[in-house]
Formats: C-alpha cells, structure tokens, sequence
C-alpha cells in the first residue's frame, strides 16, 4: 500500500490503518529515537509516543510519499522531549554502550569493526541532541542536506551548520580521547615503587 494512501486513510479516521503503519515504519521510528536516548527503554517511550500522537498529528504532514522521514522526526524530536523530562528529574544516565550489527568476516575483524562501530556511537551520544539527529539523518539515514532541513522544518543553511559544528566536536572529542590514551599508555612502569 502507498504511504498516500495510508496517509489519507489515518486523515479519514481509519484506525485499523495504524497497526500497518506500526509494522512498516516501527523500526525506523524506534533507531531515530534510539540514536537519541541510547536507551532501549526510553526509546521504547518515544516510539509509542509518536504512534499514540500520530492520529492526532496526521493533518500536520504536508507531504504524504515523506510519511517515514515525518515519523522519525517526531521520533526524534519526542526522544529529545523525553531526556529533557528525564535530565530534569535526574533519571537520565547519559551515553551507553551500543550493540552494533554483526559483520562478515574474520572474528578479529569484526571484534575490531565492532569496537570502532561503538567507540564511534559513543562520541556521537556526547553531542548536543540538535547535532545528533542530523548527524543521525545524514550518515545513518543517508539522506540529502535538503532532506535533512525538510524533515526538521529548519533551513538549509542550519542543517550545514550543525553539520560542520558536530564534526568538529565529534574531531575535539577524538583527539581528547587520543591524547588521554597516549597519556596512559606513557606512564612509567611502577614496577619496585614502594
């Protein structure tokens, strides 16, 4: 079925239609809330949030063949809304560590793709959240800057901008980690120190 015609079923009231959009669209919506949270609990909470909106928000998508990409922005934006409750109640713990997909290859292949995969995801969860989700939309989602600044209902400009600003984060933090290993791995050997 095409996303217009689910569109204009979910406009005319139709509620059977939304377990249908809850079975096609369920994992994109739960990784945009995911990449987020990095907590499968919270993003849990995201996604029934925007399928439990989505009646009620229906009229607001102006283009229905974008019905995915609307649904992880209100992903997004709900996961963003969420760590706010939470960072205010004090209940968010922060970045976690992610499970990254498995990979072909050897098992020292992907044991150290995997690290990479994780090490990668955990710089990323430092960043503000406006720098993760286009970062998100960008390299996980593949999407156009163009895309990028329909989605989030922000301009072009902007969305290049938090672009350029979040790499140069994610580099500071690189080269902070890097630094802090090198200055690990120079400490003396303590061996007779009493």
């Amino acid at each position: 079925m095409k996303e217009e015609t689910i569109v204009q079923k979910l406009k005319n009231g139709d509620m059977q239609i939304l377990r249908l959009v809850y079975e096609l669209f369920y994992k994109s919506v739960y990784q945009a809330a995911f990449f987020i949270t990095s907590d499968p609990s919270l993003a849990e909470d995201a996604v029934h949030e925007v399928f439990f909106k989505l009646p009620s928000r229906i009229e607001q998508l102006e283009d229905p063949s974008k019905l995915e990409a609307w649904l992880c922005r209100m992903a997004s934006n709900t996961a963003r809304d969420i760590i706010r409750r939470h960072s205010r109640s004090g209940l968010f713990a922060g970045a976690r560590d992610v499970c990254p997909d498995n990979q072909a290859g050897s098992p020292e292949t992907t044991l150290l793709a995997n690290e990479d995969k994780t090490t990668i995801k955990q710089y990323i969860e430092r960043l503000q959240p406006d720098y993760k989700i286009v970062i998100y939309f960008k390299y996980y989602q593949d999407l156009k800057i163009e895309e990028i600044s329909k989605i989030l209902g922000i301009p072009l400009g902007t969305v290049k901008s938090r672009l350029i600003r979040a790499r140069a984060e994610l580099r500071k933090i690189i080269e902070t980690e890097n630094l802090n290993r090198q200055n690990v791995s120079s400490l003396p050997d303590r061996k007779g120190v009493k």
